[in-house]
């Protein structure tokens, strides 16, 4: 009932215009989500290698990489630029100028805690649509729109683990340094730090 409610609400505020090229910021978004799970992989990976232990958070990352991968396929083949172009986009803020259907499935995404949940998202779709009816073309749309911030999701805790097991790791040169030198041996990478 609570999801149904949300879904109603937020389709009373969605005011939508059609789509223009404008909408193509999407992509350059969806780009750089993927360009930084790349790197936070990349850093995780490398301080496994070198024997760092990573939690159970860096574990899942490395271990499943290979799906994530295939779901940034899945959103290259099931949404062409061409057919995104043709989604109707939101006029206000904060998601103005990216789909509808991406400002329906972000607040989905964020209410559920990124766990999808079938029934859930039948009754909010469901409510949304009471108020404010999607095209058949943001129907179609949605799985992968899902997808696209779920991966925003996954980009947002892959950045947070990677920085923080880089601040760890220079924490702990930092330690080593101090305990075999003077507090001076400290000045090249506090310059690095800064």
């Amino acid at each position: 009932q609570r999801f149904a409610r949300h879904g109603r609400s937020l389709a009373a505020t969605h005011e939508a215009r059609p789509p223009g090229w404008s909408a193509a910021g999407f992509f350059p978004r969806l780009r750089d989500n993927i360009a930084m799970l790349r790197r936070a992989h990349a850093v995780i990976a490398a301080q496994a290698a070198d024997g760092d232990e990573p939690g159970p958070a860096a574990q899942w990352l490395l271990d499943n990489f290979y799906l994530i991968d295939a779901q940034l396929e899945a959103i290259h083949d099931g949404l062409p630029r061409g057919f995104f172009r043709r989604l109707p986009v939101l006029r206000a803020e904060p998601l103005a100028g990216l789909p509808r259907v991406y400002g329906v499935a972000w607040a989905f995404v964020a209410h559920t805690d990124s766990a999808f949940d079938e029934t859930l998202l039948v009754a909010y779709l469901g409510a949304y649509q009471e108020m404010r009816e999607l095209t058949l073309a943001e129907v179609w749309a949605l799985p992968t729109v899902l997808r696209v911030v779920l991966v925003e999701n996954l980009r947002r805790l892959a950045e947070r683990l990677a920085t923080h097991k880089a601040a760890v790791e220079l924490a702990d040169r930092c330690a080593e340094r101090l305990a075999r030198r003077a507090a001076t041996a400290l000045e090249p990478l506090h310059r690095r730090l800064a």
